[in-house]
C-alpha cells in the first residue's frame, strides 16, 4: 500500500507574524482614540448646530408671524382711515359744492399735505365724472364709470377699496371710493402707490427676504422688495393652505413664510425670510467651529499616534524578550530532561556493551586456538559476530533517539505519525518505568491520519508528560497513553494512577516555576514550556483528573483537511 506524504513549510502554518499583529493593534488603538475623543466633539458640534437651527427657526417663525399681524393692523388701519376721511367729507359737503370750480382743489390741498392721496374726483350716481383734481385731468375728463367694476361695488356697499389696476390712466393705481349717505354721488381718491408700497416693503424680513400684498386671485398688489412681476406658484399654494382661519406660518423650501388676510379678506399679506441669508453668520461660525474641531482632532490623533506607537513598541519589545526567554527556558527544560534520561540511557547502553565485550572476548579465544579448529567452531564464531552487530545496532538506535530529541532547531513541519511518535517517546523512558515497577499501557487508535507538525518539539512534550506521570506514580502503578480522533482534532491523553491533582493546583499548574515535586527534583518549568510548545504547534494542553482518580493530561492537535493514506501508520506502529 502506497503512503502519500506531504511536507508543508512552517511559515504557511504558523500564526500571524507578530509585526502584523502589533501593526493591527496600533490601528485599533487609533480607532479607539477617534471613537473616544474625536467623535464626541463632532457629535456635540452637530447636536449644537441642529439645536440652534431648530431654535432659530422656531423663534423666527414666531417673530415673522408677529410682524405679519402688526403689519396687517397697520395697513388695515391706513385703509380704514382713508375711507373714514372720505366718508366724513361726503357727509360734510354735498355734490354741488364740491363740483364748483376751486372747491375740490381747496379740499385736496387741505387733506393732502402728507402726500398720501394722488388725486380726488366727484362722480354722480350715473358714473359721470363731475369734478377732478390731480395730474391725470386730460385722461379722466368726461369719463363715465358706470361700467367699471369698482363703481358698481361702491354703489352697492357704500365703500370700496379696489385692487391695483391700470384703468384709463394706463398706470397701476389703487382707488378708495366712498358713496354719499344717499348714494347719489361718490367721492373717489387715488392712493399714492409709492407710499402704500412702503407700508409693505418696510417690514423687517431680514436679508434676502420679501414682503408684498397679493389679491385673492393671485395678482400682486405691491411689487415686493425683490421686484417680482407676479406671484410664485408656491405662494399661491401657501395661500390655499392658509384656509379660512386667515393666518398661516410655515417653512417651505428655502423660505420661512407668514401670510395673513388684508382688506376684509380681499388681499393677502405675504412675508417671507430667506433662511440661508439669515443664517449666513451662523454658517460661517459653524465652519470655523468645524475647522477648529478638525485641527483639534488632528492634534489628538498626532499625539495619540505617537503615544500609541511608543507604547506598542515597548510591548512588542517586551514580547520579543519574553519569547526569547521562553525559548531559552525550553532549552533549559529540555537539557534537564536529557540529564534525567542520561542514567536510563546509560543503563540501556551498558547492557549491550557488556554483551559486546563478552562476545568479543569469546571471538578472540576462538581465533587464538588456530586455524586447525576453524571448521568445528566456525558456526559459533558467526553467531558471536551476529550478536555483536545486533547489540551495536541496539546501542545506535538508543543514541539516535536521544540525539533526535535533543535537537533544538525548528525544521520544516512534516507529516507525522502520532502513534509512532508517542511509541518512540515511551521507549526512551520505559526502562526507567519498569525499574520502578510502573507499567505503561498503550491504547492507540489505529486509523489516525498523519498530522503536519514538528515531531521533535512534540516529542519533548510527550516525554515531559511521561516523566511527570512516573514521578506522580513513584512505583507500582500504571500509566495509560491513549490516542483518539474527535471531530477534526486528535487527542493524546496521559493518565496515571497517582494521587491526582489538587483542585487548588489546577488553576496554576501551568504557571512557570510552580511545582508540587520535592525540593531539587523539579524546576516547575516543564508544563509551562509544554503548553507553550503545543500552542506554537496550533494545539493545546489541558490538565485534570481522571474519572477513577490520578492525573490526566490531554494534548490536542488539529488534523489537516487533506486526506493522507494510513499506510505509514500501519507500517510503523510496532516497536522500532
Amino acid at each position: 500500500m502506497k503512503a502519500y506524504l506531504a511536507t508543508i513549510p512552517a511559515e504557511s502554518l504558523r500564526q500571524k507574524p507578530r509585526e502584523a499583529y502589533y501593526a493591527g493593534q496600533k490601528r485599533l488603538f487609533v480607532l479607539v482614540v477617534i471613537a473616544v475623543a474625536v467623535l464626541p466633539l463632532v457629535a456635540i458640534n452637530w447636536k449644537t448646530s441642529s439645536f440652534y437651527q431648530k431654535s432659530w427657526l422656531a423663534k423666527t417663525t414666531g417673530e415673522l408671524s408677529g410682524f405679519a399681524s402688526s403689519r396687517r393692523e397697520l395697513i388695515d388701519r391706513f385703509l380704514t382711515d382713508q375711507e373714514n376721511l372720505l366718508g366724513a367729507f361726503t357727509e360734510l359737503y354735498d355734490r354741488q359744492y364740491l363740483s364748483r370750480p376751486g372747491n375740490l382743489a381747496r379740499l385736496f390741498q387741505a387733506i393732502n399735505k402728507s402726500g398720501i392721496i394722488t388725486d380726488l374726483g366727484v362722480i354722480d350716481a350715473n358714473g359721470r365724472h363731475l369734478a377732478y383734481v390731480g395730474p391725470f385731468a386730460d385722461q379722466l375728463a368726461g369719463r363715465n364709470y358706470a361700467a367699471a367694476p369698482w363703481f358698481g361695488e361702491v354703489m352697492r356697499q357704500g365703500r370700496y377699496v379696489s385692487d391695483v389696476f391700470t384703468g384709463y390712466r394706463q398706470v397701476p393705481h389703487l382707488v378708495i371710493a366712498v358713496a354719499a349717505p344717499d348714494h347719489s354721488w361718490v367721492l373717489r381718491a387715488t392712493i399714492n402707490s409709492a407710499m402704500f408700497n412702503g407700508l409693505v416693503s418696510s417690514a423687517n424680513v431680514g436679508p434676502g427676504g420679501d414682503a408684498y400684498i397679493i389679491s385673492a386671485g393671485g395678482e400682486l398688489q405691491t411689487p415686493g422688495r425683490l421686484g417680482a412681476g407676479k406671484a410664485a406658484p408656491e405662494d399661491l399654494a401657501l395661500l390655499r393652505a392658509a384656509g379660512a382661519d386667515g393666518h398661516h406660518a410655515r417653512q417651505q423650501g428655502r423660505y420661512l413664510y407668514a401670510v395673513t388676510p388684508l382688506n376684509g379678506g380681499a388681499w393677502w399679506l405675504v412675508l417671507k425670510t430667506d433662511i440661508a441669508s439669515s443664517l449666513q453668520e451662523f454658517y460661517q461660525a459653524r465652519k470655523i467651529g468645524l475647522a477648529l474641531i478638525v485641527a483639534a482632532a488632528l492634534a489628538i490623533l498626532g499625539v495619540a499616534q505617537q503615544l500609541i506607537r511608543s507604547l506598542v513598541n515597548r510591548i512588542e519589545k517586551a514580547e520579543q524578550q519574553r519569547m526569547t526567554l521562553t525559548g531559552k527556558v525550553r532549552e533549559v527544560e529540555k537539557m534537564a530532561l536529557i540529564g534525567r534520561m542520561a542514567a536510563s540511557v546509560a543503563h540501556e547502553i551498558n547492557n549491550p556493551l557488556q554483551v559486546i565485550g563478552a562476545q568479543a572476548g569469546w571471538v578472540e579465544e576462538l581465533l587464538e586456538e588456530g586455524v586447525a579448529r576453524q571448521g568445528a567452531n566456525h558456526q559459533e564464531e558467526l553467531e558471536a559476530i551476529g550478536k555483536i552487530r545486533q547489540q551495536v545496532k541496539r546501542a545506535a538506535t538508543i543514541t539516535r533517539r536521544l540525539l533526535g530529541f535533543s535537537r533544538h532547531q525548528e525544521g520544516p513541519w512534516q507529516a507525522v505519525d502520532l502513534n509512532q511518535t508517542v511509541e518512540e517517546t515511551i521507549l526512551l523512558l520505559e526502562k526507567e518505568a519498569r525499574s520502578q515497577r510502573i507499567d505503561i499501557r498503550r491504547n492507540y487508535q489505529g486509523d489516525l491520519a498523519p498530522v503536519v507538525t514538528d515531531a521533535s518539539q512534540l516529542q519533548q512534550v510527550f516525554l515531559n508528560l511521561l516523566h511527570n506521570g512516573v514521578d506522580a506514580v513513584e512505583h507500582d502503578g500504571l500509566i495509560t497513553v491513549t490516542t483518539a480522533k474527535e471531530n477534526n482534532r486528535i487527542k493524546i491523553c496521559f493518565a496515571d494512577s497517582g494521587p491526582g491533582i489538587a483542585p487548588d493546583h489546577l488553576e496554576k499548574i501551568f504557571d512557570p516555576f510552580f511545582t508540587t515535586k520535592a525540593k531539587g527534583k523539579g524546576t516547575g518549568l516543564g508544563l509551562a514550556v509544554s503548553r507553550d510548545i503545543m500552542r506554537r504547534l496550533q494545539g493545546d494542553l489541558r490538565a485534570g483528573n481522571g474519572l477513577e482518580g490520578g492525573g490526566l493530561f490531554t494534548a490536542t492537535l488539529e488534523q489537516p483537511g487533506t486526506e493522507m493514506a494510513p499506510a505509514r501508520n500501519e507500517q510503523n506502529r510496532g516497536s522500532p
